[in-house]
């Protein structure tokens, strides 16, 4: 009679155990990770440095030490600041950028496959710029890869665009505040931030999608703090129930928020997550202490959930040929704060040729005044 009962028991638990392992698959399936980085602006001391002698470019070396910890993520976004404009004209920077359109494997390769091109650099390069981007990127929809924020046209610009990944369907909106002075030919070739139109845009992503991430260039250049610009438009966004704000512009990072909106709904906003690769040349090294976020994105049922939030610094690298020599600048390259010490920081032509402080502990020391706690758990 024992040995019965106990085949029972053990047969039992042998169900319900097949049975909670499919509740695991089933949660698991409904989460989305994500991660973001902030400006990959490309100046020419850095294209350089990627140049090889066959005359084409090489930036795998600037990517190789983040892409392990990007390749993690469901969803990787990075902010194209410097525009692949199209290799028939000449390359070139600040204040017009033009990028060779061989970063984009790269970029891909690192592991990233949401690109936004919605910046103050957009039009640089003007419509020739706007169609050579759309359609070089158009070739990676095949490998998962999804550009956004430039339009060839109103239909494109109109269709809402989503990732699906995991049982979520997840719209991606993008706004600028400008392009620095330049028009567009045609209005539907941008977004720029105006509180009806997001408004609309938020409504009908929500009616057409789980989720609603937004892309937002807003700020003021090198303040560690957001402005009241920027305060409005994340109340404007919380109070039309988009899930998370992913913002940059001021080349420094800034504070994550959770802000509240109508119907206590919590909208997660990250001010600014800084530059990522690239060749400032200000002399202020928070130009180059960067930052990453990443998070889940949960499905209960109809509840969206954004959990698991997590802050990661990193560092923008790079050796001086001649001390103090901006344009000498080279072997580029980006470190996640807690791969770097300061036996690289000695290196770093910041502090080795220029008498700026790059040290871990300085980097450490910023993170820590301009990112809450609760954002600083390690991952």
């Amino acid at each position: 009679m024992k040995k019965i009962i106990a085949i029972i028991f053990f047969s039992l638990l042998a169900v319900i155990t097949i049975i909670f392992a499919e509740i695991d698959t089933h949660f698991n399936h409904e989460k989305v990770s994500f991660v973001a980085v902030g400006d990959n602006l490309i100046h020419p001391v850095v294209y350089n440095d990627a140049k090889t002698r066959h005359n084409d470019y090489d930036f795998s070396p600037m990517y190789k030490n983040v892409k392990p910890y990007i390749k993690k993520f469901d969803i990787a976004y990075i902010n194209q600041e410097s525009p692949m404009g199209g290799d028939d004209i000449p390359y070139s920077g600040f204040k017009r950028f033009n990028t060779p359109s061989d970063l984009s494997k790269y970029l891909v390769e690192s592991g990233f496959n949401l690109i936004n091109g919605s910046n103050n650099h957009a039009l640089d390069k003007g419509t020739h710029g706007v169609n050579h981007r759309v359609n070089l990127w158009e070739k990676y929809k095949e490998k998962g890869v999804m550009f956004t924020g430039v339009y060839k046209s109103k239909k494109d610009n109109e269709k809402l665009q989503i990732i699906n990944k995991n049982g979520i369907k997840i719209a991606i909106l993008n706004y600028t505040f400008g392009t620095n002075g330049l028009k567009p030919e045609n209005k539907y070739q941008i977004n720029y931030l105006n509180e009806d139109k997001i408004k609309r845009d938020v409504k009908y992503a929500k009616k057409n999608s789980d989720a609603v991430i937004v892309s937002t260039h807003w700020g003021q250049e090198s303040h560690h703090y957001p402005n009241k610009k920027q305060e409005r438009y994340a109340k404007v966004f919380a109070n039309s129930n988009v899930d998370a704000v992913i913002g940059m512009h001021p080349h420094v990072i800034q504070p994550v928020k959770w802000v509240k909106g109508k119907n206590n709904h919590k909208t997660l906003v990250v001010y600014s997550l800084g530059n990522f690769l690239n060749g400032q040349n200000t002399g202020n090294e928070s130009n180059n202490l960067c930052g990453s976020i990443n998070f889940d994105i949960t499905k209960k049922g109809q509840k969206i959930v954004i959990k698991n939030v997590h802050w990661k610094s990193l560092v923008n690298f790079y050796r001086e040929r001649i001390p103090g020599n901006k344009d000498s600048r080279y072997d580029f390259t980006v470190y996640p704060l807690d791969k770097y010490n300061d036996k690289i920081a000695n290196e770093h032509g910041m502090q080795s040729g220029e008498n700026k402080d790059m040290t871990k502990e300085h980097m450490e020391r910023i993170t820590n005044e301009i990112i809450d706690k609760e954002f600083l758990k390690s991952n």
